[in-house]
């Protein structure tokens, strides 16, 4: 009869909203004391009533953590009620038992009968697996995405364990050694299923993923004549494809709704503008690179954070790319890597990677997908594609070059008349 009104003692405080300590009053009032609660199974009671719904009860929870932190129950007494849950597809309820288990695991003793002890090492041991394991945490990673790999899909368990070595290890190492996992892939179906794991595994931090996948690690292997072997297909073709999305999937969610109608609006500068800024011969002196190339002490017309990336955007996206942005300065920056591969006579892996890159932009484009990335893509850039002979096709340097500008139409009429 007590644990029923126990249980209606905290549904009312619950529906009275009663603060922590208001409830934690209540009990020591109205519930006679022993060495601790745990007669009335306060802690099983609090943990079933958390744990109702499809998320865990964040007021409830904090009774019990307060309970917790006040020795009202004793940590047995929660590890045997933790114990008994069991339905684990419910991650967000097991997220908060994990951390109600952290608040005191480094204070557990026992100090009484061999039986107890054993019992009380017994109690998490259905949570072992959602642990980070005691090895080193890049065997952690490896062994723990080989698992999800044979499996074909990403579970609760694996990636509440995958959000802690992310947090473990941090985003750099967290999605390098995982490009190396893949990069291991020799086989073209293994690889591009390794893809679809890791774009989906990438979502639990997309942005800060992306900015390092992009800005550090793609960088590293297209410079580094040392990784260039790695970047060979069926791997290479698959980084180059989980990069695309990655990219596109940031860029749209991160400028969604950001763009005013005055920025949407097309600007009507005359062609003879884009002309002195943006020569399409080299011989003929470039405005634009004599201004960003001017003393530091001189007033600049065309001042911008990046100067030697500003000269090699369209004149419309100087005006409307924050380079400020971490994102878009990240995507210039790999468009201009991308612009000087193709321009340099030295062929390998890299260049196959980087054909492989436009490719999946120009697929993904053509298949409707928002916010299109190929606008920080130097105009020069189309000159040196259409030499590739996957990528010397009208269609493709129409849909790689902006034909709402006067300098884009030209640029694509003069790559597919010398196609």
């Amino acid at each position: 009869m007590k644990v029923v009104n126990l249980k209606q003692a905290i549904l009312q405080a619950w529906k009275e909203r009663w603060s922590d300590y208001q409830w934690a009053i209540n009990i020591k009032k109205n519930f006679p004391k022993g060495a601790t609660w745990d007669y009335l199974n306060l802690a099983e009671a609090l943990m079933e009533q958390a744990m109702i719904g499809p998320s865990p009860n964040p007021l409830i929870l904090s009774y019990l953590k307060y309970a917790i932190s006040s020795q009202m129950v004793s940590y047995s007494s929660v590890l045997t009620a933790i114990s008994k849950f069991e339905d684990f597809s419910r991650e967000l309820c097991v997220k908060s038992l994990l951390e109600i288990m952290d608040m005191f695991c480094h204070r557990l003793s026992c100090h009484g009968k061999a039986e107890e002890c054993i019992g009380l090492c017994r109690e998490p041991i259905p949570y072992r697996n959602l642990l980070p394991a005691k090895e080193p945490i890049h065997k952690a990673l490896s062994k723990q995405f080989q698992a999800v790999l044979r499996k074909g899909w990403v579970d609760s368990r694996a990636l509440h364990l995958f959000e802690s070595l992310l947090n473990m290890g941090g985003v750099f190492w967290f999605t390098n050694n995982l490009v190396k996992e893949l990069l291991r892939e020799t086989q073209r179906e293994w690889a591009n299923r390794v893809v679809e794991l890791l774009y989906s595994i990438f979502c639990l931090d997309t942005q800060q993923i992306t900015l390092t996948l992009l800005g550090t690690i793609l960088p590293n292997l297209l410079t580094d004549s040392a990784h260039w072997h790695s970047l060979a297909d069926p791997p290479g073709k698959a980084l180059a494809k989980l990069s695309v999305w990655c990219a596109l999937s940031s860029y749209s969610s991160h400028h969604k709704g950001t763009f005013s109608a005055r920025q949407r609006k097309r600007q009507r500068e005359d062609i003879e503008d884009y002309n002195s800024l943006f020569p399409l011969d080299d011989t003929q002196p470039s405005k634009l690179m004599r201004l960003l190339s001017s003393n530091e002490d001189e007033p600049v017309a065309l001042s911008s954070p990046d100067r030697s990336m500003s000269s090699s955007l369209s004149a419309s996206q100087l005006h409307t790319v924050n380079m400020r942005d971490p994102l878009n300065r990240v995507l210039a920056n790999l468009f201009l890597l991308i612009s000087s591969i193709l321009g340099s006579k030295m062929a390998g892996p890299h260049t196959q990677f980087v054909q492989s890159f436009m490719e999946e932009c120009v697929e993904c484009l053509e298949q409707g997908s928002r916010g299109s990335i190929l606008q920080f893509m130097p105009f020069t850039m189309v000159s040196e594609l259409v030499k590739l002979p996957a990528l010397a096709k009208p269609k493709v340097v129409l849909a790689i070059t902006d034909l709402t500008l006067p300098l884009g139409r030209r640029v694509a009429a003069k790559a597919i008349s010398a196609l």
